[in-house]
């Protein structure tokens, strides 16, 4: 019997989550998601029991994004414009409900001093907009993170379970995420 590659990630991703649980200290000061204006819209601040340097390390290696959010299924730099911009390519593995798909996303990101900010460039995504900005901010050997994003879809979901599912995913996704930088972090130092 064969495993899939999407179920192995998702099993590895539960693991990783089971077991980042204990050690991490992840502080949640704000949590906000909302549909507005056609998008989804999330504002998250966090302190991650990590240091900021190594916190801006990770979230900087955009080849490590799959092991970090279980919806990348793959990332690629297309092209560095320039010693602080990036295109970036990701594959996301959308589902909701029982309905899954793969959705293409390219984003030019500006990497500025403890500072990520990523446009999606439509024309080249399945994406009509989005947005994503992080700022880092050193708390001694901790990091507090100030992580917005808002992004429209270029397909359609179902308006009410589909936004509903949308929603409780992007929040989910996001603190998962963030626990995994801090995991990493906190790994790395060691």
């Amino acid at each position: 019997m064969t495993i899939s590659k999407a179920f192995r990630g998702f099993i590895a991703a539960i693991v990783l989550s089971m077991s980042c649980s204990a050690a991490h200290a992840l502080t949640v000061e704000h949590l906000d998601s909302k549909y507005r204006d056609r998008q989804y819209q999330l504002t998250l601040v966090a302190v991650i029991d990590a240091p900021r340097e190594r916190v801006q390390d990770i979230l900087r290696d955009y080849a490590h994004y799959p092991k970090l959010d279980a919806r990348i299924v793959e990332a690629t730099v297309i092209s560095r414009d320039g010693p602080h911009e990036v295109v970036l390519s990701t594959k996301l593995r959308a589902c909701f409900a029982v309905f899954c798909r793969t959705v293409k996303r390219v984003e030019r990101v500006q990497e500025r001093d403890n500072e990520l900010l990523a446009k999606v460039l439509p024309a080249q995504s399945e994406v009509t907009s989005g947005e994503t900005h992080t700022q880092l901010q050193a708390l001694g050997e901790q990091t507090r993170v100030s992580y917005s994003t808002s992004i429209a879809p270029g397909f359609w979901i179902p308006p009410l379970i589909g936004r509903a599912l949308m929603l409780r995913t992007l929040r989910e996704a996001s603190l998962d995420l963030f626990r995994r930088v801090e995991h990493e972090a906190q790994r790395s130092a060691r």
